[in-house]
């Protein structure tokens, strides 16, 4: 016998869809895209019921819980229409009814996005009317004579345990119920800007660099080498690689990836989409319905960054030979004229040939450039931030920034789509 309490699953639905013969009828907020495809094959099959119907609520904000998916109601609106039916709608309608035949099942949706779907019998959304439906329930419930209700009841098998409620009115004290107005505006305000940090990291190879012993710059003094700090830079400033690539958006157009290319392409993205309010503590905003274009073009340049950094890693050790071999040569002339005493002293009359003087140049060269990293990985961040209640609401400097940006009447449309519950403001 099956239980007049249950679980209106997806599964269960999807079994009762596929079961109707003459009579199928589906009212619920929105409907998974899996019910979906399931009910439009029923109805486009050979044999399907003759009687059809169903009824959903197409308010964003049933999708927004989690109720369903907005692309289920085109499935069904494509195969209602070969049997001469449309999808209906009822505004608000958040009680589900499924009637396959005879069977009928009435049950409670389940906001995905707030909670998970149940489905376990132990914790039922659902109740199933059957023609003696009166008497089931009554026994279900245990509001029967002595001998039905041990045998019949499915609910209610336990007593309400006074230690257990002591602790919920605990519970609820310390942390008790937001007002139902605040937790409705805080859902509602699901604002259309959110605070967008954004970066192209560890691609500028100019900023690396390998200190110089003084000696090699003349001097000699003790006191002056302490104060002496110097570093030279492995690549030159600029565009210390550039490399010739196809454009991903046009085949015939020819890209030249540098540094400076990148720097650019980041800058420009940023000028293309992000919202500046003209203070550090508030950062970049962008309106959500940019979001989609603005993460295609951030994954367009992080192909084209992973290319660079993969063209980069095969030439840099190379490069980083070429830069030592002309920083030896370049200090060659200046050494062999006046050579450090440090290696002066290790001759034997105390002076040095010029390729005794190579040799120890391009020893001190090869151990300042020991930790020249040839690594590089550079990557794109790329994180979203929602602008919190209290900022959208309360902060007035952030909201008059806002209007300056927007002016009156489109700042406006950010945030006051609905102030208060939609059953109070009805």
């Amino acid at each position: 016998m099956s239980r007049i309490f249950t679980s209106a699953t997806d599964a269960v639905l999807q079994n009762m869809i596929r079961s109707a013969q003459t009579r199928l009828v589906l009212i619920s907020p929105g409907l998974s895209l899996a019910v979906a495809n399931t009910l439009a094959d029923r109805i486009k099959s050979d044999g399907a019921p003759s009687t059809l119907a169903v009824i959903v609520d197409t308010d964003p904000e049933v999708c927004r819980l989690g109720y369903g998916e907005i692309e289920s109601i085109d499935v069904l609106n494509e195969a209602l229409q070969t049997r001469g039916y449309r999808v209906q709608m009822q505004a608000g309608i958040r009680i589900g009814v499924i009637i396959a035949d005879e069977e009928i099942l009435i049950f409670s949706p389940t906001p995905r996005l707030v909670e998970a779907e149940s489905h376990s019998e132990s914790t039922p959304n659902a109740i199933r009317i059957t023609p003696s439906a009166s008497m089931d329930i009554a026994q279900a419930c245990g509001a029967a004579e002595l001998d039905l209700f041990i045998t019949h009841q499915e609910v209610g098998l336990d007593f309400v345990n006074e230690d257990e409620l002591a602790e919920a009115k605990r519970s609820l004290k310390e942390v008790p119920p937001r007002k139902f107005d605040l937790a409705r505006l805080e859902r509602v305000f699901n604002y259309r800007l959110e605070f967008v940090e954004f970066a192209v990291e560890n691609y500028k190879l100019n900023f690396r660099s390998v200190p110089l012993p003084p000696d090699l710059l003349g001097l000699e003094e003790e006191n002056l080498q302490e104060r002496f700090r110097n570093t030279f830079r492995i690549f030159e400033g600029g565009t210390p690689f550039e490399f010739e690539v196809e454009d991903p958006n046009d085949s015939e157009r020819k890209l030249k990836l540098t540094e400076k290319w990148f720097n650019e392409k980041a800058d420009n993205i940023r000028k293309k989409y992000f919202i500046s309010l003209g203070s550090k503590s508030y950062g970049n905003l962008i309106l959500k319905r940019l979001k989609p274009d603005f993460l295609n073009e951030v994954e367009a340049l992080r192909k084209l960054l992973n290319l660079y950094a993969k063209k980069v890693r095969k030439a840099i050790s190379n490069k980083i030979t070429e830069t030592k071999d002309s920083l030896i040569k370049a200090l060659l002339p200046r050494v062999s004229t006046a050579p450090p005493k440090a290696w002066t002293n290790r001759s034997v009359d105390g002076s040095l040939c010029l390729e005794s003087t190579q040799e120890f140049l391009e020893r001190e060269i090869d151990i300042a450039f020991r930790k020249a990293n040839d690594r590089f990985y550079p990557n794109i961040v790329c994180l979203f931030k929602s602008v919190t209640y209290e900022t959208i609401c309360l902060d007035k400097r952030f909201q008059e920034r806002i209007r300056r940006h927007f002016g009156e009447e489109e700042a406006k449309k950010l945030f006051t789509e609905y102030d208060a519950s939609r059953a109070q403001d009805e």
